[in-house]
């Protein structure tokens, strides 16, 4: 019988030389307690690694929020004020009419000044109390013209409150008065709309749910708001109206309350057609100043968003 082979130890912790040629040694595993043999030690993270990771995911996740939310609001923004821009090209429009309507019953410039203030306001009311006017023939009220007649019509089909009128009267003109041959609008048929207080008369909507509102004789505006009076203290189509002073001419004012949803521009008191009361002149007593504060108690127009704004720092 040939004699067997020894068996070999395996040598720990030595490496092979070349002069060994017995089997490769290795190093026994570790057997890691309450385990079987074999199995390899893993590093775990520790609670405040976890914490780390933890809070820099809610920081991230913050951060891409913040993102969104300010995305979203410049959106809301554009919208706004695209919508605006569409509506003011028709107003100004059907406004800058009046300049040259021949008055022939006007006895000096400053009484065809008044007349043609008193046909801007028949015709492109801001408040429901000129309709009323219009339907009860009175004397203050100019010759009856079509688009007074509509809106005439227009009034007995609803019941409208004070809340917004002016927004609603600026729907009214440029959807149902037919001014600047927009007899129906068709760029604006796809804007937004609702009736915010339920009367029955519709308004425009800026992005964020609140009507857009107007005044037509917006004589104590400001803008940038606390600078003063943006627009030229003398009267509209009045002779030696000076053409540049600050905003020019009075026009119709077109605008949102913004984000917040506020605004510190009053809406009323800045003269109809009731008698004794001079139409959009600025020196007339009973036109209120614009500005101040709104009734949160503090100025709400800084996010206001207006058709002037794009003439503020020119």
């Amino acid at each position: 019988m040939s004699p067997q082979p020894l068996p070999v130890e395996p040598v720990v912790g030595r490496a092979r030389t070349p002069g060994d040629r017995g089997p490769v040694p290795v190093r026994p595993l570790q057997r890691a307690a309450g385990r079987g043999a074999g199995v390899a030690l893993c590093p775990a993270f520790t609670l405040v690694e976890l914490l780390v990771v933890v809070t820099i995911i809610i920081v991230l996740m913050g951060m891409l929020a913040a993102g969104i939310a300010g995305a979203r609001g410049s959106q809301k923004k554009q919208a706004t004020q695209a919508l605006i821009a569409r509506i003011d090209r028709v107003i100004q429009q059907q406004y800058s009419t009046y300049a040259s309507r021949v008055v022939t019953s006007a006895t000096s410039s400053a009484d065809r000044a008044e007349k043609l203030r008193r046909l801007a306001s028949a015709e492109m009311p801001d408040n429901w109390n000129d309709v009323a006017l219009m339907a009860s023939g009175s004397a203050a009220v100019p010759s009856s013209t079509a688009p007074q007649r509509a809106y005439v019509g227009y009034r007995s089909s609803v019941s409208p409150s004070d809340t917004f009128a002016d927004a609603e009267c600026l729907f009214m003109i440029v959807m149902v008065g037919g001014i600047a041959d927009c007899l129906d609008c068709g760029d604006l048929v796809d804007a937004e709309m609702g009736d915010k207080d339920g009367d029955g008369a519709s308004e425009f909507h800026d992005a964020w749910g609140e009507p857009i509102r107007y005044v037509l004789w917006p004589a104590g505006f400001e803008l940038p708001p606390g600078s003063g009076r943006f627009f030229s203290t003398t009267a509209p189509f009045s002779a030696g109206v000076p053409a540049a002073a600050k905003g020019g001419t009075m026009r119709p004012l077109i605008f949102s309350g913004g984000p917040d949803k506020r605004n510190a521009i009053l809406v009323n008191g800045n003269g109809s057609l009731a008698a004794g009361v001079a139409c959009g002149d600025p020196a007339d007593a009973t036109i209120a100043t614009f500005g101040g504060l709104d009734t949160g108690g503090s100025d709400g127009r800084g996010d206001n968003l207006t058709n002037f704004d794009a003439e503020v720092g020119k």
